[in-house]
């Protein structure tokens, strides 16, 4: 069941990013960024991983294998990540695939794919980054990447997440109620008034709106900003906190 729940999260978060339930200028995507990590970082252990990534579509594939691979060079040529001689297969389905370390500890990522019924190329363009990778070299990633975008016509917008355990401070949370009151305190910090929610044993879910946040989704008749998510390790029993703009579209 929560298995369940949770790629269902995934699917409905993909595809808001890909239909773009609400389109909004990225003109403040970096400061948005940087808020995102500085406030949920008192929350958080060391070892966090961060990812910046951007969904949209570009020209035309039509499911043609050699238009994939194409566009996947023209694109990765664009963003500066060494082109791929040949495509990959991910579900049956080909696809480009190309990557390039772009600071210690940060790695960009390239993917362009021609989904069933669309004739358009659907390319994703993220970076994975850990906790020792400077901040401001991400932000500056980011934006010369949203210029290239721009000037490429990709429509889309950003998604920014954040995840690791629960800081040892924190780490205290005994059972689901703290785990609950550690979960409004984020929320409290990001000025966030929670308009949707999910919880069960392990897991716990807010959607916030906030005015800190440009970057939104339309979730039914609600305006969502940001996602916070407590996930509790079956092993280890340790609380994993994750935290997205304007959405998670990581596991948790």
């Amino acid at each position: 069941m929560q298995k369940n729940w949770i790629n269902a999260i995934l699917a409905v978060a993909i595809i808001g990013i890909i239909f773009g339930w609400v389109r909004h200028a990225d003109a403040r995507s970096g400061q948005e960024a940087l808020q995102l990590l500085n406030t949920v970082k008192p929350y958080m252990m060391n070892e966090q991983q961060i990812a910046f990534k951007y969904t949209g579509y570009y020209g035309t594939c039509d499911g043609s294998d050699l238009n994939i691979l194409h566009t996947g060079q023209k694109l990765s040529q664009a963003f500066n990540i060494p082109q791929a001689d040949q495509l990959s297969e991910s579900n049956s389905h080909a696809v480009y695939s190309a990557r390039t370390e772009i600071a210690p500890g940060a790695v960009a990522t390239l993917t362009v794919a021609s989904p069933a019924g669309s004739n358009g190329c659907y390319t994703v363009l993220k970076l994975d980054a850990s906790e020792q990778a400077d901040q401001y070299e991400l932000m500056n990633w980011q934006e010369q990447a949203g210029d290239q975008l721009k000037k490429l016509g990709i429509e889309g917008q950003w998604n920014v997440m954040v995840q690791s355990y629960v800081n040892e401070q924190e780490q205290v949370l005994s059972g689901k109620n703290s785990a609950n009151d550690l979960a409004h305190a984020v929320a409290q910090a990001f000025k966030g008034t929670i308009v949707e929610s999910y919880s069960d044993s392990k897991t716990i879910s807010l959607s916030l709106a906030s005015d800190a946040f440009q970057t939104s989704i339309q979730s039914g008749n609600q305006t969502v900003n940001m996602q916070l998510a407590l996930h509790q390790d079956s092993t280890t029993g340790k609380w994993r906190l994750t935290a997205g703009t304007p959405i998670i579209t990581m596991e948790y």
